[in-house]
């Protein structure tokens, strides 16, 4: 995408002019920082991301006009959170943000502070407006039972019977606007301290312990070590002594957290394998995250005296 075509896009829909731009990263979207008297954040979307991209910015300005602190959405000059051109003969969708410099924050550090940011996130988002996807079973465990359906994986009982137990602990627990991906590098500390929430792009209706759950575990995916747990239970305790002052668990959640860090295994497996293909894995590493997980539940104690 050259750089003098998104130059005119901000002249022409932003009034910005004489800037240079500098490529950040590509996934769902091409980003951008705008360097000039002012830094921006530009994001160019294409039709495949649309929808997600729409919600996200819906959701950053609701938050921002309720003074949340998420990256502040710059208007176009006809007052639209987007702005949509074409480019290459394909539809794009335009979205600009406030720069800011900072750098994730040290968990173990500000997990009481964090907490409260997450707590009035899921106090706002029960009156956010418009309806979100809602995520169950089958996103968060028979999407990956599936995958290995798929391959023929000899152990598929013992993963059958673990999902089972598992959702059958966490059904019934209440479902709520969720972040859905709301791990600590979509927190961004700022040089003076204040922390901000990012990318809503996987926002969803599902219990709310599932985003308290990505944000304090702080296990090694591949290598559960015990420090790793204990290191978890006091990120845990110090979240929720800041959660707890802005929206209320009940007991059944808080000692959920267990069952959620396994079921964010099998969900964020079939993720991967959506994005990467059923090969990218083999039944080596298969058999290597039963272990995990059945190492896992021999330590839940660890967690539940929270």
């Amino acid at each position: 995408m050259d750089e003098k075509t998104l130059q005119d896009i901000l002249t022409v829909n932003y009034g910005i002019e004489s800037s240079s731009l500098e490529f950040l990263r590509e996934g769902g979207a091409v980003t951008y920082i705008v360097n000039g008297s002012v830094k921006y954040l530009l994001k160019v979307i294409g039709p495949a991301f649309a929808g997600t991209a729409r919600q996200s910015v819906s959701i950053m300005r609701y938050l921002e006009e309720n003074g949340f602190p998420v990256p502040k959405t710059i208007l176009t000059k006809n007052g639209e959170t987007i702005a949509e051109t074409e480019i290459g003969g394909e539809k794009k969708l335009i979205v600009l943000m406030e720069f800011i410099a900072g750098d994730e924050p040290e968990l173990e550090k500000c997990a009481a502070e964090v907490g409260a940011l997450v707590g009035r996130f899921h106090q706002l988002m029960e009156e956010y407006p418009s309806e979100l996807t809602s995520r169950d079973k089958e996103f968060f465990i028979d999407r990956y039972l599936g995958f290995l359906r798929k391959k023929n994986y000899q152990r598929l009982a013992e993963y059958e019977e673990l999902g089972e137990r598992l959702w059958n602990k966490v059904k019934h627990l209440p479902r709520e606007n969720c972040h859905g991906d709301l791990h600590r590098g979509n927190l961004l500390q700022n040089t003076d301290g204040h922390i901000y929430l990012v990318d809503f792009d996987t926002a969803c209706k599902a219990p709310a312990m599932f985003d308290v759950m990505v944000m304090c575990d702080m296990t090694d995916y591949f290598n559960l070590k015990q420090e790793d747990i204990e290191l978890t239970k006091e990120v845990y305790r110090k979240f929720l002594s800041g959660y707890a002052g802005y929206h209320k668990l009940s007991r059944e959640e808080i000692l959920s957290f267990a069952d959620w860090v396994a079921i964010r295994h099998f969900q964020l497996q079939a993720t991967i394998l959506e994005i990467y293909g059923v090969d990218c894995i083999d039944e080596g590493f298969i058999d290597g995250q039963l272990y995990w997980l059945d190492k896992w539940q021999k330590n839940w104690n660890a967690i539940q005296d929270v």
